[in-house]
C-alpha cells in the first residue's frame, strides 16, 4: 500500500472552512444567532492569548452559532455550504489527486475540521478516507485532530487497515502538523510564502506551491 494524505483547509482547499461555515450555518439554521458573532471573535482571540485550547474553542462554536438543530436541517445545510466551497480546491491540489489515482495510491483527508462537514468534501473529491475531528451535539467535545492528535489517528487508523505502508506521503501548509510531516516518507509543505519555505527546507521537508 502507498498512501498519500491530506490536511484540508488551506492544503486542497485556499482558506480554513469553520468560521466560515459557522456563519454559513447559523444565517440558515438561526439567523438571530448572528448577534453572538461578536462573541465568537472574542473567543478566538482568547485561544490566540492562549486561554482557550482548540478543542475548546471549537465546540464552544458550535454551541454559540450552530446550537442542536434537527440532524437533518444541519445535513442540507452542510451538503449547501460545502457545494459553495468546491470552488477553492487550489489547482495544484487537483493535479497531485490526480497523479495519485495514477499511481494507485490509497488516499486519505486527515483535518482538523469536523467530520460531519469534511466527510461531504471527501465524497466532491473522490477521496474515499477520512480522519477529521469529532462532533455531536450535547457530547463532550472530543481532541481535535490537529497536531500530535493528527499523527495518533492516522497510526490508528493503519492499524485498523491491517497492512503497513510502503511509503506515506503527506502534504499540510500547517507546521502544527510537524509531527506528521516528520513521520511522513515523503512530507510535503504547500505553501506559496517564501519564508515559511525557507523553514519547510530547514526541517527537511519538500515544498510546492497548490496556488497553480
Amino acid at each position: 500500500m502507498k498512501l498519500t494524505i491530506y490536511d484540508l483547509d488551506g492544503t486542497l482547499l485556499r482558506r480554513s472552512t469553520y468560521t466560515p461555515f459557522l456563519l454559513f450555518a447559523a444565517r440558515r439554521l438561526a439567523p438571530w444567532r448572528l448577534v453572538l458573532a461578536p462573541v465568537w471573535v472574542m473567543l478566538m482571540v482568547a485561544h490566540k492569548a492562549g486561554l482557550i485550547d482548540r478543542t475548546r474553542l471549537k465546540a464552544a462554536g458550535m454551541r454559540l452559532l450552530i446550537g442542536c438543530p434537527r440532524p437533518k436541517r444541519l445535513e442540507n445545510v452542510t451538503a449547501r455550504f460545502v457545494a459553495n466551497r468546491l470552488g477553492d480546491l487550489q489547482p495544484g491540489a487537483r493535479a497531485a489527486l490526480e497523479r495519485d489515482r495514477q499511481e494507485g495510491r490509497i488516499v486519505v483527508i486527515a483535518t482538523a475540521a469536523y467530520a460531519f462537514y469534511a466527510r461531504h468534501f471527501a465524497a466532491a473529491l473522490q477521496v474515499p478516507h477520512l480522519l477529521g475531528s469529532d462532533w455531536q451535539a450535547g457530547t463532550q467535545a472530543s481532541p481535535n485532530c490537529y497536531g500530535p492528535e493528527k499523527l495518533a489517528r492516522v497510526e490508528r487508523w493503519l492499524a485498523e487497515q491491517g497492512e503497513a505502508p510502503e511509503t506515506i506521503r503527506f502534504y499540510s501548509d500547517s507546521f502544527a502538523d510537524a509531527p506528521l510531516l516528520d513521520h511522513a516518507d515523503e512530507p510535503i509543505f504547500v505553501t506559496r510564502n517564501a519564508g515559511k519555505a525557507r523553514r519547510a527546507v530547514a526541517r527537511g521537508w519538500q515544498v510546492t506551491d497548490f496556488s497553480r
